[in-house]
């Protein structure tokens, strides 16, 4: 148990030794511009004293005197790297917005152009189609230029979180009638039964033919019958 705890503790100190080296180095480098000169300066003095403090007062200290100063040096780095993160990945989340509000403008551009993939559509839905996917492009444009005119320094007015719930909340509205399925078409019954009856009754109507050319055979055997019968009267003239 104590080789335990002294390994948490250790570990708990290499921690802080190594978010000082970490952040030391990317102040002036990958997060230099989403910093401004003067809290960069601040941060990099605390960690300057955070790095001498480690290598005298700080040599020997319980756990929890490491994590309570991480979290006091996370403070002020957390919202830096945060900052990049979203610029890094704020145009791919617009651009995924961007690209279903098209698709959703192309179905109602091929709606009015009376394609028949889209003709069992209500107009009504069609015309709700068109009112969001306009006012989810006023949306992104306006966000945009909002961004466009912040600094990199400073929190970003529109996060990727904000555009990710826009876009799902676009597609959860828009896409079960854009992908709304035909309706089948059903044959009425009456026209169904005969489907199913024609080729009975065909045969039925096959089988009364054929017993009437058996009666016309038979017809036709009576007077060969009866000339036989006459014979006789040619034989006394």
């Amino acid at each position: 148990m104590q080789d335990k705890l002294e390994k948490e503790r250790n570990d708990a100190k290499n921690n802080v030794e190594e978010y000082v080296y970490d952040m030391r180095d990317k102040l002036h480098g990958l997060l230099e511009k989403y910093v401004s000169e003067s809290d960069r300066d601040a941060f990099s003095l605390k960690l300057e004293d955070t790095e001498n403090w480690l290598y005298e007062d700080g040599e020997d200290q319980p756990k929890q005197v490491y994590i309570d100063k991480l979290s006091d040096l996370k403070k002020l780095g957390q919202p830096i790297q945060e900052r990049y993160t979203e610029a890094e990945l704020r145009p791919k989340a617009f651009e995924e917005m961007g690209k279903q509000i098209q698709q959703y403008m192309k179905f109602v551009e091929a709606y009015k152009m009376k394609e028949e993939q889209y003709e069992h559509i209500d107009e009504a839905d069609v015309t709700k189609v068109d009112k969001l996917a306009c006012e989810a492009m006023m949306w992104m444009n306006s966000s945009m230029n909002q961004q466009n005119k912040l600094n990199l320094s400073v929190d970003p007015a529109i996060k990727i979180k904000d555009i990710q719930a826009k876009t799902k909340e676009l597609f959860s509205a828009c896409n079960p009638i854009v992908t709304k399925p035909k309706p089948k078409v059903e044959l009425p019954k009456e026209d169904a039964a005969a489907e199913q009856n024609g080729p009975v009754n065909g045969q039925e109507q096959g089988q009364k033919e054929g017993t009437g050319e058996g009666a016309t055979e038979s017809a036709d055997a009576d007077p060969a019958s009866e000339t036989t019968e006459k014979k006789p009267d040619m034989d006394q003239d």
